[in-house]
């Protein structure tokens, strides 16, 4: 690069951008996807049509199609994106490389504003993350012991989660404002992590042999 203190400032800048791009605002638009479903039933219902057929409605169904249209609308942005700039960057330069979805990303900010008022916009509720690991602290509750081996036959119960329901607590504490399925969504959670804790020491050893394999 012919300007290399410009080229330091200009990635800083960016990296800075970047930065508060994915951990400010990304973090905040699947949240806002789910908002923009309101539904009066939490939970699942039948509803009888005017034609007489009688159908299920669940919320939790169709938050998740909403999820998997709003993803599969990212990943054709992503693949669309990546082709378009390779192209611009092969027959024009990079400026206009980085400038086309520079031009998008601009618009986003200037598109929230001015349909903020169509928005439906709920009050925080809390931290959920404190929430799980007080469930996970009352599934745990007595479970441990001075003999791994009971401790182990403890936390591999297939009732180690019904102290921890709703239901089968007679005073609930303040912060319990949810219900069972509540509770089973964090176990699956929690059983998830279990495959994820593998994720790093995949990736180690992936990155190392792409590195080497970039060298030669």
């Amino acid at each position: 690069m012919t300007n290399q203190s410009g080229a330091l400032g200009s990635f800083i800048i960016g990296l800075i951008l970047f930065g508060s791009g994915v951990g400010f605002f990304k973090a905040c638009i699947s949240p806002l996807v789910a908002e923009q479903y309101e539904h009066s039933h939490p939970k699942a219902y039948i509803r009888t049509e005017p034609s007489g057929e009688r159908v299920i409605v669940d919320p939790g169904i169709t938050i998740s199609r909403v999820y998997m249209r709003y993803y599969m609308l990212i990943n054709v942005g992503a693949l669309t994106g990546q082709i378009s700039m390779v192209y611009a960057e092969k027959y024009v330069g990079f400026w206009l490389s980085y400038l086309l979805p520079t031009i998008l990303f601009v618009f986003c900010p200037l598109l929230m504003m001015a349909l903020n008022k169509h928005y439906v916009k709920k009050p925080p509720q809390g931290d959920v993350l404190v929430k799980a690991f007080k469930v996970y602290g009352l599934a745990m509750k007595g479970k441990w012991s001075l003999n791994p081996v009971r401790t182990w036959k403890n936390l591999s119960s297939p009732d180690l989660w019904d102290g921890a329901r709703p239901s089968n607590i007679a005073n609930k504490p303040q912060w319990m404002t949810f219900d069972d399925a509540w509770v089973d969504e964090v176990r699956r959670g929690i059983k998830a992590c279990q495959v994820f804790l593998w994720l790093p020491i995949f990736w180690l050893p992936y990155g190392q042999v792409r590195n080497k394999s970039t060298r030669r």
